[in-house]
């Protein structure tokens, strides 16, 4: 039989000096000015560093972390790194979802150690860090990738000089980690969705999204790809269109995205076309609004009350449909019609898989890749203008 783990040990308030105190092992450790910054985080960082071994007390100065330290604090340089980063992952004058990945992996970080001197920051404390990660739940992927980010992080800050390099190089030592140890989750590997499913979803969903759906499935297309789509990236001159995304996910390594177009996925694209405004996003969420409210009031069979007549829309609403689709727009409007029908959720990202595992099943895998716009390793020019042209010959078929 195991062991039964251990009750936390609490915060606690000494009120005759007004310290914050937690008893561990039954020893009183003073954390500081009760319910300040500074005690919570010396809280969070004692109760990482017992559980971490083992529900006992470490031996002093864990990881370097002795009073007395001098240099910038951890905190700061995660202010002047965040400030930097604000700048640097940007796209198109928009800030990119890397900047969202940076702020979740450096909370830990800033809650257990942010008053620690970043110098004295070292692999046995980012070990510490890292099992608070795990404490949390969170998959081995996102760990190791989050790991990877304060260890960037250090790497920034020692090209500033703001740490020695020795800080970020004994970081390097605390390697990823590796399938079944530390009884950390596994997420499983993205799937197709069952053609059942995307069909009980259809009917559920605004014509809007239903359009996106059926025409990201076709093309195989990310689900970036459909919410940029414009009627002015579209070729249109032969039998197959080309689509090329004004912005995509590998711009920023000088790739380019070419997207063929069917005559299926044409057809359902024909009545989203904006000639008049072609730099107009094609799938509008307000447009989307607008239809339904027009239908409802097509459908209407009472008439209006005089009270209903004199109202009002409000002028400065809390929230507006905008002109574009985000990501968590159409995976809510998605999860949404899941739920409707009470099937398990999906995102659109399972989508392409499932136009993947239709062509590779039919015409193999590097017809896959070449639909999906994956090179298989190969980046020559050559090999990129055969593979769309394999590309268009099957979407002329299928798409």
């Amino acid at each position: 039989m195991p062991p039964r783990r251990r009750r936390i040990p609490k915060y606690r308030h000494y009120k005759p000096k007004n310290l914050a105190v937690v008893r561990i092992d039954g020893h009183d450790h003073y954390l500081g000015r009760y319910d300040s910054p500074d005690s919570w985080e010396r809280y969070h960082r004692l109760i990482a560093e017992w559980l971490h071994n083992g529900q006992q007390l470490p031996t002093p100065n864990l990881g370097g972390s002795c009073s007395g330290g001098t240099g910038i604090l951890i905190k700061e340089v995660i202010l002047r790194y965040w400030r930097f980063a604000g700048e640097y992952y940007r796209k198109n004058g928009q800030p990119t979802g890397e900047i969202e990945n940076i702020r979740t992996a450096l909370r830990p970080l800033r809650k257990l150690y942010g008053n620690t001197p970043a110098n004295e920051f070292g692999p046995d404390t980012l070990e510490i860090v890292r099992r608070a990660m795990i404490d949390n739940g969170l998959s081995r992927n996102v760990i190791n990738g989050r790991v990877g980010r304060i260890r960037r992080m250090f790497q920034w800050a020692s090209s500033k000089r703001l740490v020695p390099p020795e800080t970020y190089h004994g970081l390097l030592a605390v390697k990823g980690l590796q399938r079944g140890r530390f009884g950390v989750r596994e997420t499983e590997p993205v799937k197709p969705v069952s053609d059942e499913h995307v069909a009980a979803v259809l009917p559920k969903v605004y014509p809007v999204v239903r359009g996106m759906i059926q025409v990201q499935e076709l093309a195989g297309m990310r689900p970036q790809d459909i919410r940029n789509m414009r009627t002015c990236d579209l070729d249109r001159t032969n039998d197959v269109w080309v689509y090329q995304p004004w912005t995509h996910k590998n711009e920023h390594r000088g790739q380019l995205r070419r997207i063929a177009i069917g005559p299926r996925a044409q057809a359902i694209l024909r009545p989203f076309l904006k000639p008049d405004d072609p730099e107009a996003y094609m799938f509008s969420p307000r447009e989307a609004v607008q239809l339904v409210q027009a239908e409802r009031r097509r459908n209407r069979r009472t008439p209006l009350t005089p009270s209903q007549r004199a109202r009002k829309p409000k002028t400065k609403p809390k929230r507006r449909p905008g002109d574009q689709y985000s990501r968590t727009s159409y995976q809510y409007a998605i999860s949404r019609a899941c739920r409707k029908v009470g099937i398990p959720a999906w995102g659109p990202n399972r989508l392409r898989h499932n136009c993947a595992t239709k062509v590779r099943k039919k015409y193999g895998i590097e017809a896959a890749a070449a639909v999906l716009g994956n090179s298989l390793g190969m980046v020559a020019e050559v090999y990129a203008e055969t593979v769309f042209e394999k590309a268009i010959a099957i979407m002329r078929k299928i798409g």
